[in-house]
């Protein structure tokens, strides 16, 4: 989804020191997020959050650079 219309909502990056992983959310529209999870300079996964809130998608993007989610 590199190209999107709507744009990146929030970017989250790891600490330095730790695994180089980024995540960004995106508005899929009507009530839609988008997180994409990168490790490097590779998506690594895409999740599409629905029946959520931003804060939910927000969640999930940080959870990965944190390295919750493996």
């Amino acid at each position: 989804m590199s190209e999107m219309d709507t744009g990146i909502i929030s970017s989250f990056f790891s600490e330095p020191g730790k695994p180089n992983r980024t995540s960004d959310v995106y508005s899929g529209g009507n009530g839609v997020y988008i997180v994409e999870m990168y490790e490097g300079r590779d998506l690594r996964e895409e999740r599409v959050i629905e029946g959520h809130s931003l804060q939910y998608a927000e969640d999930c993007a940080e959870n990965w650079v944190m390295g919750v989610i493996k």
